[in-house]
């Protein structure tokens, strides 16, 4: 049996955002390519296979929300916040989290997030689990105690990133170099724990 695909609706939905503020409410299969919406606030709400690509989202706050099988690829977040946030096997390719609000706390479950930027962000605790993050920025960030477990981080940027106490078990295709970031007490696998011993010109047989 061919599974459906999550990401293509049959047809676009009209929908109106004409509130500031939903509280426990659910959006459910819209798509809407070019959105722009401007200071609205979502809190404890759900968005169930909506698809929002290219969409501009100035200045809106997002808390205690869940996004699920949704596609806000190459979305513009700029001066939004998100605060206890969940995308769950959402495609999320191309974007800069480093224009929303500090502080941020979002988790991602069997997401696609490849090809994004969290340059110097505090990530500290965040979930990044079973995702493909290729090609991704995590320059300067802070990583510590997060869990990163079963996630493919191929080509992606750890360069002086903070990975006190990160969680990388079963990961694979990460490229660290201990010399530059702090990694005491980080948790890996192998085989690919190995990869660590790279900077060093160490082969293990």
């Amino acid at each position: 049996m061919t599974e459906p695909n999550l990401f293509e609706s049959e047809k676009e939905e009209e929908i109106v955002f004409d509130k500031q503020y939903y509280e426990e409410t659910v959006f459910e299969k819209i798509a809407k390519q070019n959105l722009i919406l401007e200071d609205i606030e979502f809190y404890n709400c759900r968005f169930s296979g909506v698809v929002f690509i290219k969409a501009a989202l100035k200045s809106c706050r997002f808390e205690k929300c869940l996004f699920v099988n949704s596609d806000l690829s190459v979305a513009n977040f700029t001066n939004s916040s998100f605060t206890d946030i969940k995308f769950d096997n959402c495609k999320l390719i191309g974007i800069d989290w480093t224009k929303i609000c500090r502080p941020v706390k979002i988790d991602f479950l069997k997401c696609k997030m490849n090809d994004s930027n969290f340059f110097s962000l505090d990530l500290r605790g965040t979930e990044i689990i079973s995702c493909e993050v290729h090609n991704v920025d995590f320059e300067k960030t802070n990583l510590s105690k997060a869990v990163l477990n079963s996630s493919d981080f191929m080509h992606s940027s750890f360069n002086k990133t903070n990975l006190t106490s990160t969680d990388f078990t079963e990961a694979i295709n990460y490229s660290i170099d201990p010399n530059n970031c702090n990694i005491k007490g980080a948790k890996f696998s192998l085989p690919e724990a190995l990869s660590l011993l790279d900077q060093w010109g160490i082969k293990v047989t």
